[in-house]
């Protein structure tokens, strides 16, 4: 996966997760996911990447850390179980990180748009990503917990090696 697709979220994924969870996250070491399918933790947010790119992002956390990020967001003292209103604050989180990384991506003259976020909570998630897509991981850790995200993204054949900038009012087509 191309830098220019990485940087975006690196720094999305740090800010939103300070803004939204209250603390600054530890970044591990990032990687590429060896085999798929692939197995979640008990939380699982996918959002899909359209455009010049294609592909998906999925944050993968622990129960604990979907508890905590999700009463943070809500302004709880701590929230028993994700429900509709939890689940909804973690789905608005991934679409924040996930719409601020596009407007860098953008910005690199990937334009992009997000489909909105899926939920899917339980134990032994089993995700496959498109074949022929590698998966990189931004591992993060929160005194609530483990929160992963996975990039799964490429240039679209049909966009592939022209990037599109925009001056005024008209999209300018370049040859990367």
């Amino acid at each position: 996966m191309k830098a220019e697709y990485l940087n975006p979220f690196l720094k999305s994924v740090v800010q939103i997760v300070e803004s939204t969870a209250g603390e600054t996250p530890q970044r591990g070491k990032v990687f590429l996911r060896g085999k798929y399918p692939f197995e979640s933790a008990d939380v699982a947010i996918i959002v899909g990447i359209t455009g010049v790119l294609t592909g998906q992002v999925i944050l993968s956390m622990s129960i604990d850390a979907a508890k905590g990020i999700a009463a943070r967001m809500l302004m709880e003292d701590e929230v028993p179980e994700l429900d509709e209103y939890a689940q909804s604050a973690l789905a608005e989180m991934a679409n924040m990180i996930t719409a601020n990384a596009t407007i860098g991506l953008a910005d690199a003259g990937f334009n992009c748009d997000i489909t909105p976020p899926s939920v899917i909570t339980g134990s032994r998630i089993e995700i496959s990503c498109q074949e022929g897509i590698q998966t990189l991981v931004i591992p993060l850790e929160l005194t609530m917990g483990k929160l992963d995200v996975n990039l799964s993204m490429i240039e679209t054949a049909m966009f592939a090696g022209v990037k599109k900038k925009v001056r005024g009012d008209a999209a300018v087509e370049q040859k990367a």
